[in-house]
């Protein structure tokens, strides 16, 4: 379960870790934000607020029920993060005069395929639609692990926004494998690389290792079509 605090205790914390992040960016409807990189201390604060998503974000996080986040998921999430092969980001944003965490996106190399890496989204809910993930993706892709020339990842069936901000990373390839796609992206216009399976598996098994099931790196924005990148 999450750490609780006072409203005013949590008011402090977040003032004085957003006042840590050093990118400032304007979101598309003129709200102001900080962007910087996940740390260790923030454990507590993404096992909170991953509790206040609707059910539906919950769902895209993970493609599946995930109520809470436990210790291991934390582990992979948070103290796995190394600025190397695991790089995550995380957005504030100024809610009337207050600083609030609005999202994260993490970039992770893939250990069977070192030079491609699993990309990942999650906006909370209030906050979809206003260009948090659209200025989290190069971002992310840009602090990449270094030899990372491919993203290979999987994006729910319904969620049409998290292909268009695909679309925009690089060329795309999309395979259908039961409720998801499985997604590459071509990153240095150097290529597809990975073909769709004849016998309808999956795009390359990466996607499927043991051990990935905690991690889920898929967080993916779950905003609705209308409001997908520009």
């Amino acid at each position: 379960m999450s750490t609780l605090l006072s409203i005013e205790d949590e008011h402090r914390h977040y003032q004085r870790r957003a006042a840590e992040l050093h990118d400032r960016i304007v979101l598309r409807d003129g709200t102001p934000a900080w962007v910087g990189p996940l740390q260790h201390k923030d454990r507590a604060d993404l096992a909170r607020e991953y509790d206040t998503l609707s059910d539906a974000s919950k769902w895209h996080r993970f493609l599946g029920g995930v109520p809470h986040l436990n210790a291991a998921m934390l582990d992979a999430l948070v103290d796995d993060v190394d600025g190397l092969d695991h790089v995550a980001l995380i957005v504030f944003v100024d809610d009337h005069g207050e600083p609030t965490p609005a999202g994260i996106g993490r970039i992770v190399r893939h250990e069977q395929v070192p030079d491609a890496a699993d990309i990942a989204i999650t906006v909370k809910d209030a906050w979809q639609g206003r260009g948090i993930a659209s200025a989290l993706v190069p971002r992310l892709v840009a602090a990449r692990p270094a030899g990372v020339t491919h993203l290979l990842t999987e994006i729910s069936t319904d969620n049409a926004a998290s292909l268009a901000l695909a679309r925009h990373a690089g060329t795309l390839r999309i395979h259908p494998t039961g409720g998801a796609f499985d997604i590459e992206v071509d990153l240095d216009d150097t290529g597809l690389r990975f073909p769709p399976p004849a016998d309808g598996g999956r795009l390359h098994p990466a996607l499927a290792a043991e051990g990935r099931d905690h991690l889920h790196t898929r967080d993916h924005a779950h905003l609705h079509p209308a409001t997908a990148a520009r």
